[in-house]
């Protein structure tokens, strides 16, 4: 768990990061109860300064940061979501694909990334390609099949229900070509699922085929956000 990361993503002040690095450091020697009135008094300030920190965060009370906190750091995952965003994620194993998406993004290897969508999802890929090229990664989000793949290149398919078959299609000429594919969707046990083992599975509500209330694509964006934001950390970006 990097903090220097953690505090650029939510504008720490040096006093809430020697906060969250006592409460760290307790946590990795095995210190798992540690009350909140104890943390307040050594920093001289209110418990609600520290449930402030906590929803700062994206947790909805200390309790809440104290078990993410010791979720990460007994985690393999190198690159932890915020909490707010671990809440629109519903396997376990979502996580560990979004350490590693990160991690592909961040390589440098791939030389493309292609967004992949088609109705409301397509809005969501405009959205998160237009984002990664303000970061300077070269993101489209057209079909990748109009494009010559000769680099690798990352191929992200968004799709709530994970059974378009206009996007199976697409899925099913890319995994021939020089790629490697992730998926977005609300339905674990999809098609698109089932043929990219890297899939992040987000909620989008009760069932995947009621039309309302959908979260899939407010989820989806503020998914994104989370992940834009451990990039733009971790290239070392400042506001203008």
């Amino acid at each position: 768990m990097n903090i220097n990361d953690l505090a650029k993503m939510n504008n720490l002040t040096d006093e809430e990061v020697l906060i969250i690095d006592e409460i760290i450091n307790r946590i990795q020697k095995g210190e798992y109860k540690i009350a909140i009135r104890e943390i307040a008094s050594m920093f001289y300030v209110s418990t609600t300064s520290i449930v402030r920190l906590a929803k700062k965060l994206g947790y909805e009370s200390y309790s809440e940061m104290l078990f993410g906190f010791k979720h990460q750091c007994l985690s393999p995952i190198e690159y932890h979501v915020p909490g707010v965003m671990q809440t629109m994620l519903i396997t376990e194993q979502s996580l560990q694909v979004v350490d590693e998406l990160i991690k592909d993004l961040l390589s440098n290897v791939y030389s493309r990334i292609h967004l992949v969508g088609i109705g409301y999802s397509q809005y969501i890929c405009d959205y998160f390609s237009d984002k990664l090229n303000e970061l300077d990664f070269c993101a489209h989000a057209k079909s990748p099949l109009d494009f010559v793949f000769d680099k690798p290149s990352l191929v992200i398919f968004i799709s709530k229900s994970g059974e378009t078959k206009d996007l199976l299609f697409i899925e099913k000429r890319c995994a021939k070509l020089n790629t490697k594919m992730y998926a977005l969707s609300s339905n674990e046990n999809s098609t698109l699922c089932k043929q990219i083992k890297r899939s992040v599975i987000i909620k989008s509500g009760r069932n995947v085929n009621v039309k309302f209330p959908d979260y899939f694509t407010g989820n989806s964006i503020n998914f994104i956000e989370g992940v834009l934001a451990i990039l733009y950390a971790k290239k070392g970006g400042k506001d203008d």
